[in-house]
């Protein structure tokens, strides 16, 4: 299976930011395609065919977060590189968009069956303009996956086994929306945690009873009992946890309490802010590569800024 790798890399080839005006972006659109501009994840490809492992995740993941998906196969096939060969570049285009429009036909299918919609483009540059290009038709997307090439290589080498993850680092979520609750530990998943998930106070003292948390997240408006109540009562079972309140109904007088309780207080219209948090606590844990599973990265799963 694969793991994640939360930044985005850049491909070597082709790495032209030019290219995609020169290039021709061909459609392929399936049904429900021309109202494809909810949320979306994005699942990107150099090759004409996706491989079996990246449809089956972006299937998964498209269904768990409720989002349609955009299929993106991208070739290196610029005018500069096959100018010198008179109609070479017409021939290359259309040989690959051929395979390619064959080669998603299953992949359509499988995401459709699963009532999911699916938009599928054909695009002549690298996969940062193709994104772009997508971008610009339906919206930036919720996540793009795209290939890691290095870990491709190295998950030849490598036997497979299920996903791994900071299996010793355990981070409770707690808030009642559970489509925002569903958001929030998908991106903590692209961090390799596998986050520990409440609707309500109850259950994530049940949680904190029988589990060792090193980070707790939570809402300030709870149906059992508000976040400020909750960080108190953990703190009984484990003073040393630190916490965060993560609120959208926040003020001046609620930030001044939340920190009283040293506790970090965060509104969800900052969550740029959070993040930044976020990413600074994991480094405190020491996190280094030799923690990280071990399984080859083969996807790189990237949000866009």
């Amino acid at each position: 299976m694969t793991l994640f790798n939360k930044t985005r890399t850049k491909s070597g080839k082709g790495d032209d930011p030019e290219a995609g005006s020169r290039d021709q972006t061909r459609q392929t659109l399936t049904a429900g395609s021309e109202e494809n501009t909810g949320k979306n994840i994005a699942v990107a490809t150099y090759e004409s065919l996706f491989p079996e492992t990246m449809v089956s995740y972006a299937i998964e993941m498209a269904q768990r977060m409720g989002c349609g998906i955009i299929a993106v196969n991208c070739a290196n096939l610029t005018h500069d590189i096959t100018e010198f060969f008179s109609n070479a570049h017409d021939v290359a285009f259309d040989e690959f968009k051929k395979n390619s429009d064959r080669n998603v036909e299953g992949f359509c299918t499988k995401a459709m069956e699963q009532g999911l919609n699916f938009t599928h483009m054909v695009h002549f540059s690298n996969i940062d303009n193709a994104i772009d290009a997508a971008i610009k038709k339906y919206g930036k997307p919720e996540f793009v996956i795209t290939e890691n090439p290095a870990g491709m290589a190295k998950a030849k080498t490598k036997s497979s086994g299920p996903a791994g993850s900071q299996k010793d680092i355990h981070i409770l979520l707690v808030d009642d929306n559970p489509n925002f609750l569903r958001a929030v530990a998908d991106r903590i998943r692209l961090q390799g945690y596998e986050p520990l998930t409440a609707l309500n106070g109850k259950d994530a003292l049940d949680i904190l009873e029988t589990k060792t948390v090193h980070l707790a997240i939570i809402d300030q408006r709870l149906p059992d009992m508000d976040g400020l109540d909750l960080i108190a009562r953990a703190k009984e079972i484990d003073s040393t946890i630190p916490s965060s309140l993560l609120t959208g109904h926040g003020d001046a007088k609620l930030k001044e309490a939340t920190e009283a309780m040293e506790s970090v207080y965060f509104e969800k219209e900052d969550m740029g802010s959070f993040w930044g948090f976020f990413r600074k606590f994991l480094s405190s844990l020491g996190s280094t590569d030799e923690k990280k599973p071990v399984i080859a990265q083969t996807f790189c799963v990237y949000a866009i800024d």
